[in-house]
């Protein structure tokens, strides 16, 4: 009964926290509505993100959980993208925990659907969070202009506000990974689906100028049942991270606009995928260096 009390409260705390945090960033946001303060509303909503931020990295302190991270550690007041794998919402959070105390809240790529979940869907807009619809072929042969509205807007809002740290993240399997949409994928990777390139060929082409690096993080959660329950309440006993900072060629970084360009890309992104894939495996089988524990 104590268990389940501290997890409810820890619960109750996370949602009224995001709760007020999304208010604030809601009445912030209408200020972007006015281009002479379209750039102030973003910053004070960043600001307010970011302590958010924090304050879920607290959350996560008060719970018993073993930290193991390696690899490379991202700048605090850096701009980058990052390239990850997907298996709960509670990735949201393990990534902040990798970024450290103080940095900005990073921008996901998001579902048009997630636009109309409360507070959310407010926040993402504020924040210029890259919402992609994913129209059907369908929709695309009735109407072509569609087929390219998503990248149109991504890079509207991947590319203002240059002057502030940006951290973008791609969960490149476009979805949350289950045995399900594993065997639905056909993904030749035994701890991944296939992954997506539209999102990380995209933030390459629009931020190239600004970013300080791309990285790619592996996320394991060795023998854990994943939800925002389980993690609160302490069922999620060991959480591994591992950042890479990788190198991108100087030809993939734009806009794919023939097919060997297209396959070019793709077959960069397998590359990295088959090498997480195995990272993953070793992770999972408890075969990986001593890292660090990070609060």
């Amino acid at each position: 009964m104590a268990e389940f009390m501290i997890t409810s409260l820890r619960f109750f705390f996370l949602a009224v926290a995001t709760f007020l945090g999304g208010i604030l960033i809601a009445l912030v946001s209408t200020l972007k509505l006015i281009p002479s303060t379209s750039r102030f509303s973003y910053r004070i909503s960043a600001r307010i993100a970011a302590l958010w931020g924090d304050i879920m990295r607290w959350l996560l302190t008060t719970i018993p959980i073993q930290w193991t991270i390696t690899g490379d550690q991202p700048s605090p007041k850096g701009t980058y993208l990052l390239i990850a794998n997907h298996q709960s919402w509670i990735d949201i959070l393990v990534v902040m925990v990798l970024l450290g105390k103080g940095t900005t809240l990073p921008r996901f790529f998001m579902k048009w659907e997630l636009i109309y979940v409360p507070v959310l869907g407010i926040c993402a807009w504020a924040l210029d969070f890259p919402i992609m619809r994913r129209y059907t072929q369908n929709d695309i042969n009735g109407r072509p202009d569609l087929k390219n509205r998503d990248f149109a807007y991504a890079e509207r809002v991947l590319s203002r506000n240059p002057e502030e740290p940006c951290v973008v993240v791609n969960y490149a399997e476009g979805t949350r990974l289950s045995p399900a949409k594993h065997q639905k994928n056909r993904s030749p990777f035994k701890h991944l689906l296939k992954p997506k390139v539209g999102g990380s060929q995209l933030a390459l082409a629009c931020m190239q100028d600004r970013l300080d690096g791309v990285i790619d993080v592996t996320l394991a959660y060795p023998g854990a049942t994943l939800s925002m329950w389980h993690l609160l309440s302490g069922q999620v006993p060991h959480i591994m991270i591992h950042a890479e900072q990788i190198e991108v060629p100087l030809e993939l970084q734009k806009s794919a606009k023939t097919l060997p360009e297209l396959k070019a890309f793709r077959g960069w992104m397998n590359a990295i995928w088959t090498r997480k894939d195995a990272r993953l495996d070793a992770m999972l089988s408890g075969i990986q260096e001593a890292g660090h524990t990070k609060p």
